[in-house]
């Protein structure tokens, strides 16, 4: 949820007169002028503080839930106090924090931003220049830097909690948001691992879990940030997400742990190979291959970013048409089992005027090594840097180079865990694992593996088959339960023909019986709370 003045995150769902927080004072001493933004747990007002007269971002924890859980409420100000001392000009300044007297909700004081967060940015403008794209992640990866030093892990790390702030001098400064909560979420995941469903709404989206969070692992260390950052630096370079084909909650968490990486040059072939390979290696499911800090991030990024990561308003424009017809030099993959770039183009920007129509040869001839801004776009420029060869037209086709699928799996300790898979069908179900019979103990389907693992579930009722995929945790099944309903036959009548009331229904069957067994059955996955 975004402490933001001019964007709110989430529009309020009625008029602001309607809410009756308006005009309450929390606290004794901060006066809710107006809803910013809501969210399932709370809410984010303009404030006033009473005594000073300062504005402020008030953030209020509606959750009944969570105000009385005390134990999460004591870790949520525990963390709050300990973002409120991270110093970095990237991370939202917390003023104060605690429980008002009167309502007993949680709430949380800080700094009033102007401008929006990178969800509505990529809604806006869809992927960005890769040069700018490097610099927003740059600038996040030094606030994180600075919390990593503490051993402070934010573990919700998305989009939505990273915000453009404008300065007065116009630069935009980009603000990570809701350290105070993200450790409470994960928390509660972990309390309530067998009901991933039940606890959705504190999760916020899972779209850019690290695959150790996605397994439940209770070892979750600062370089599951370092994933979550380099998801969005992944999409905000090609506009997508490298698992936005899942369509529940199960597909998703299974695609986190098991299915292969899509390679961002297969996605966004402009991307120039280093800034490829800094994205490679920080969403590496090998951890020990991952950047080991946001500090390590940064600093690869500072290394081809060659101007600094100041960002001005103008920059942040989606990507010119003639740029994506450019394909940069491809990432290779080496003997260390790593996505490298053989041949670096370089980040530099090139202030040259608009692009000559009459030959492309100047273009490719004169500018190897950095990228040009042609009619407000980037050009990506494939080449070494001087001396300058002359290139024939054949030149600017772009190379064939043969796709390379690479596979990443955890080098770890093979760990074999079981655990009871809920089934909810008729007595005379046959169910199948891996396309081998089981017996199910009373509802119970014992399920083994590796944390990672996946297993195919089948359900057989007479002529109702159905499939699914069940992926195991460090902490149970996703998903924990499969239900399988008997369908009841329907009776169609030929027109002019009469019936009995025992061939209108199915033996033994309610009228009611056979209204339910039109709808679709389907696993419950809890997706509707991440939309």
């Amino acid at each position: 949820m975004s402490t933001v003045e001019q964007y709110p995150i989430a529009p309020p769902t009625e008029h602001a007169a309607a809410d009756p927080m308006i005009g309450k004072v929390i606290a004794e001493k901060y006066e809710l002028l107006r809803l910013l933004g809501q969210g399932g747990m709370g809410a984010v007002y303009e404030g006033r503080n009473t005594s000073t007269f300062k504005r402020c971002a008030v953030k209020v924890l509606l959750s009944a839930e969570l105000a009385s859980h005390g134990e999460a409420v004591k870790r949520f100000f525990r963390e709050a106090r300990a973002s409120s001392v991270i110093e970095s000009d990237h991370i939202v300044q917390i003023f104060d924090s605690g429980a008002d007297p009167k309502t007993g909700f949680p709430y949380m004081v800080m700094e009033l931003l102007q401008g929006e967060d990178l969800e509505h940015t990529l809604r806006r403008q869809g992927a960005l220049q890769p040069l700018v794209a490097a610099k927003l992640i740059l600038q996040a990866a030094m606030g994180l830097a600075k919390a990593h030093e503490q051993q402070t892990v934010h573990r919700d790390i998305k989009p939505a909690n990273i915000f453009l702030s404008k300065r007065e001098t116009g630069d935009m400064v980009v603000k990570i948001l809701d350290f105070g909560i993200a450790k409470v979420k994960m928390e509660k995941f972990s309390e309530t691992s067998a009901g991933l469903t039940r606890t959705g709404s504190m999760l916020g989206t899972p779209l850019y879990m690290s695959p150790e969070q996605a397994k439940g692992s209770p070892s979750i260390d600062v370089r599951t940030d370092v994933w979550s950052l380099g998801i969005v630096l992944y999409e905000l370079l090609c506009g997508s997400l490298p698992y936005s084909e899942a369509s529940s909650l199960g597909e998703l968490m299974v695609a986190i742990i098991t299915a292969d990486l899509p390679l961002l040059q297969d996605k966004a072939p402009w991307v120039p190979p280093e800034l490829a390979e800094v994205t490679h290696r920080a969403i590496s499911r090998d951890i020990s291959k991952r950047y080991q800090s946001a500090a390590e991030l940064r600093d690869a990024l500072q290394a081809i970013v060659p101007d600094g990561a100041r960002i001005t308003p103008n920059m942040l424009v989606s990507i010119d048409p003639n740029h994506r017809q450019y394909v940069a030099p491809r990432l290779q993959l080496t003997d260390d089992g790593m996505l490298r770039a053989i041949t670096r183009t370089g980040l530099a920007v090139t202030n040259v005027g608009p692009p000559v129509k009459k030959s492309k040869k100047p273009v490719f001839a004169a500018a190897f090594g950095g990228l040009l801004v042609l009619g407000g776009g980037l050009l990506v420029v494939m080449g070494n840097k001087p001396p300058v060869e002359t290139h024939s037209a054949a030149s600017a086709e772009p190379p064939i180079i043969k796709t390379v699928t690479v596979t990443e799996r955890l080098a770890a300790e093979v760990v074999t865990k079981t655990f009871d898979l809920n089934v909810i069908a008729p007595l005379e179900v046959v169910v199948t694992v891996d396309d081998k019979a089981q017996t199910l103990v009373g509802d119970k389907l014992a399920i083994s593996g590796s944390p990672g693992a996946t297993r195919k579930v089948k359900l057989s009722l007479g002529d109702q088959t159905e499939e699914h995929m069940v992926a195991i945790t460090e902490s149970g099944l996703l998903p924990p339960k499969l239900e399988l309903k008997k369908q009841v036959a329907v009776w169609h009548p030929k027109p002019g023909a009469k019936a009995s009331a025992g061939d209108k229904l199915a033996a033994g069957s309610k009228p009611a019986d056979v209204a339910k067994v039109t709808k679709k059955t389907a696993v419950e996955t809890g997706m509707d709370e991440f939309k």
